[in-house]
């Protein structure tokens, strides 16, 4: 099977959220959090869901303990609801050389669309972002226009996975 890209998220963006850099709650708090009443619980999601905000300004340089960060992120992302099972996503957390090759592509893209100064100004921003993960969709042989796909159901799943991610 082959993947397809389903979306790029800069590693950076999902570490300058306070979610990762306030202190660990203890077992006793986790415990009591998770036996807090439904609605207090509901509150607190809905709150988390509405605070959730894309950032634009990356730090030049990953924080320390990133990698614990994105393996609680990356866990969330596969509890994603995919209720044919089928786990399609895949992670990639990329190298400098790949880092490079995405940021040419999409600027070569811009630069289509755009202009040569418009890909040079994207290139340049996303040079500066520090780290990448690569979600990436599983690509099966069905059709995807038909609604009962698999194709369907694994791009929605993959979807989930990466708001599930951004959280």
């Amino acid at each position: 099977m082959r993947s397809i890209i389903c979306i790029l998220i800069a590693a950076a963006q999902l570490l300058a959220t306070d979610a990762f850099t306030t202190p660990q709650t203890t077992t006793t708090t986790r415990s009591s959090q998770l036996n807090a009443r439904p609605e207090a619980r509901s509150r607190e999601v809905h709150k988390n869901i509405l605070s959730r905000r894309t950032i634009n300004e990356f730090e030049s340089t990953l924080p320390d303990n990133w990698e614990k960060a994105l393996e609680k992120s990356i866990e969330a992302a596969i509890y994603a609801p995919n209720h044919k099972r089928t786990e399609p996503w895949r992670f990639y957390l990329l190298g400098p050389k790949s880092i490079e090759k995405v940021c040419q592509l999409n600027a070569d893209i811009v630069a289509s669309k755009k202009g040569e100064e418009a890909g040079q100004k994207k290139l340049k921003r996303w040079l500066q972002m520090p780290g990448w993960l690569v979600v990436t969709c599983v690509k099966g042989d069905d059709d995807f226009n038909n609604p009962t796909s698999f194709a369907r159901e694994d791009y929605a799943a993959c979807c989930c996975a990466v708001q599930n991610l951004c959280l």
